[in-house]
């Protein structure tokens, strides 16, 4: 902590110090630095700093705001010199800097290590419209759920992905063994290669009629190295809860809570955007295979789940009640929160909760089969990005 403390102040003038207000209003340098009387960080104010940027992780003006606001009360209620937005942007820019200055970076502090991964990881800034901060994700990885039942128009990968480059979403979601093809269709079409999400899991829990053992596997124990390998800016894998009196609903629930656990302590040591779908299914009513679980006292507290083990990122199934998306934003907080696109049989509809999701405050959205089945996909998701983006 010290060495990396002594760095930043020794520097010969500290920019972080530009901006800073000064309680007793006294002038600026005539060099146009900090001004007089307004001392550099002390250890508390960045282990503070550090910690409030962790909790709201911000993306937008607003959220900046936010940070701000909140590190100025505490300043005030200890009696820290109050600083504004452009140093406390600064001074956090610098401690993600001082990593960068030792031979192993998992030794700098903790405050430092703790600073959340969107603004140390260029892969995560991939995901995200620079403007706004917001995404749309294009997911089709469905095959790798073998089941005939989706593999309706992705019969060809190279084909299908040919299209999707060009509606220019911010990401696209594939499993490992088709993810190769997203650079070589964007060549092809002359598009910049979308962000990839790589699936890390498989399961069959998704098949027509429910498997005597159900399993929900990570694909194989390197697969963060194998996500580095193939650029991805972002890797994805399913929290699932089963109904109680389903055949091995423990055990599938056990075995997602450890893929999420494994694939935080990799996507930490790699600075990799993790992404956990959150999925609660309940049974039909023939009782052999599952619908969505819609009972908010159940995919609330999962959604926590995801957050507390650890997600930056949380895809989940809109509610029936599109109010109760301000809950599912609430107790997942500070995570990032993706919906599912509706899924309405009326176009219009499926517009409309777009924007609604995106006004009640989501990070952005996920369609796919919505999108590869339309009949004339550009439309659809030029409308999808107009409601998410803005013009």
């Amino acid at each position: 902590l010290s060495s990396i403390s002594a760095m930043l102040r020794n520097e010969k003038r500290d920019e972080d110090g530009q901006g800073d207000k000064m309680q007793d209003k006294g002038e600026r340098k005539a060099s146009g630095g900090r001004k007089r009387g307004v001392p550099n960080y002390q250890d508390e104010e960045d282990v503070e700093l550090a910690k409030i940027f962790s909790q709201i992780k911000p993306q937008t003006a607003r959220a900046w705001k936010t940070v701000v606001d909140l590190y100025e009360r505490w300043c005030t209620m200890t009696g820290k010199p109050i600083r504004d937005e452009r140093s406390v942007r600064n001074r956090i820019a610098k401690l993600n800097q001082a990593t960068k200055v030792l031979s192993d970076p998992s030794t700098a502090p903790t405050h430092v290590r703790s600073l959340h991964i969107f603004d140390r990881s260029a892969r995560a800034k991939r995901l995200f419209n620079t403007r706004d901060g917001r995404m749309l994700n294009i997911a089709v990885d469905h095959g790798i759920f073998n089941d005939g039942r989706f593999l309706a128009g992705i019969e060809s990968m190279s084909d299908v992905l040919k299209i999707l480059v060009q509606l220019h979403p911010n990401s696209i979601q594939l499993s490992p063994g088709q993810a190769h093809l997203l650079l070589t269709a964007s060549q092809a079409a002359g598009c910049p290669v979308p962000a990839l999400i790589l699936r890390c899991d498989v399961s069959n829990v998704y098949t027509a009629k429910f498997p005597c053992l159900p399993f929900c596997e990570l694909q194989n124990e390197n697969i963060i190295e194998e996500a580095i390998r193939l650029d991805a800016a972002g890797v994805i894998c399913t929290l699932l809860k089963l109904p109680e009196d389903a055949p091995g609903a423990v055990e599938i629930h056990k075995q997602t809570v450890r893929n999420v656990c494994t694939l935080r302590n990799s996507c930490t040591k790699w600075n990799m955007p993790l992404i956990v779908e959150v999925l609660a299914v309940k049974w039909n009513e023939n009782k052999d295979s599952f619908v969505l679980e819609t009972d908010m006292s159940i995919t609330a507290p999962l959604a926590r789940l995801a957050c507390e083990l650890g997600g930056d990122i949380l895809k989940c199934d809109p509610p029936v009640n599109i109010q109760d998306v301000k809950t599912i934003l609430h107790v997942c907080q500070p995570s990032q929160v993706l919906l599912r696109g509706s899924d309405k049989g009326d176009e219009e509809g499926m517009i409309e909760d777009a924007r609604k999701f995106i006004e009640m405050g989501a990070a952005g959205l996920v369609y796919g089969r919505s999108i590869i089945h339309h009949a004339d996909p550009a439309v659809f998701t030029r409308q999808i990005l107009k409601a998410i983006h803005g013009d």
